[in-house]
């Protein structure tokens, strides 16, 4: 595939239709429908493979292979989800292949729990604020990227997936291709990780590494 993200010129008017129209444009064999998918939804995997990562380096490289194999396999999509949702899926699979077989993580094994075993995902820090509020906080977002980084690869992805991205858990669940309970339980270990990480990177006194106070 030798799609490229700047100056094609090819969309014309087609920037304004429905996924669900340009990919069966595609499939009756018109090339300029993939590359307005791939011209809208560029940046968006891009921003979700640099979430994962936290890898500048690696971002060009997963996301090409991303949409080589959603132009391999686009036959494939039957419309049971969303075509971002399944895009996500893919990209969200292919970003942590790259990464595992890049040894920059080591696979992670999870279990699933039960979700009426666990404390809800909705329970505040017990001094201050939530981690969704320190997560979407404009003025943390440093101490907030230093502390993601040292998550497991499942816990950040799914921080930032329902949070970043602000999808719904049936959404993550899609993506995911777990059961909903199974998503709620990982926000809720994801959600203790960044607590822990985040103390890590502050302070015990409210201050961070600079001497800057900050509510957590």
């Amino acid at each position: 595939m030798t799609t490229k993200k700047e100056g094609s010129g090819t969309q014309g008017d087609w920037s304004g239709l429905d996924d669900g129209v340009l990919i069966d444009a595609y499939l009756k064999g018109d090339q300029r429908a993939f590359e307005v998918l791939f011209q809208k939804y560029y940046d968006q995997v891009s921003r979700l493979i640099h979430s994962i990562t936290k890898d500048h380096s690696l971002v060009d490289d997963i996301a090409q292979e991303v949409f080589l194999l959603v132009y391999r396999h686009l036959h494939k999509f039957r419309g049971q989800s969303a075509f971002k949702t399944w895009l996500y899926r893919i990209t969200v699979n292919e970003t942590l292949r790259q990464a595992v077989r890049m040894k920059r993580w080591q696979p992670l094994p999870e279990g699933d729990f039960e979700p009426s075993k666990i404390p809800s995902t909705l329970v505040m820090f017990e001094n201050g604020a939530s981690p969704e509020r320190v997560l979407l906080d404009g003025e943390q977002q440093g101490l907030i990227q230093e502390a993601l980084k040292s998550l497991k690869p499942a816990h950040r992805t799914i921080l930032v997936l329902f949070y970043m991205e602000e999808l719904s858990v049936q959404e993550v669940a899609d993506i995911l291709e777990i059961p909903e309970g199974s998503v709620k339980s990982r926000l809720y270990y994801a959600r203790l990780g960044l607590k822990e990480a985040l103390q890590v990177v502050m302070q015990p006194t409210g201050k961070d590494k600079r001497g800057h106070t900050h509510v957590v």
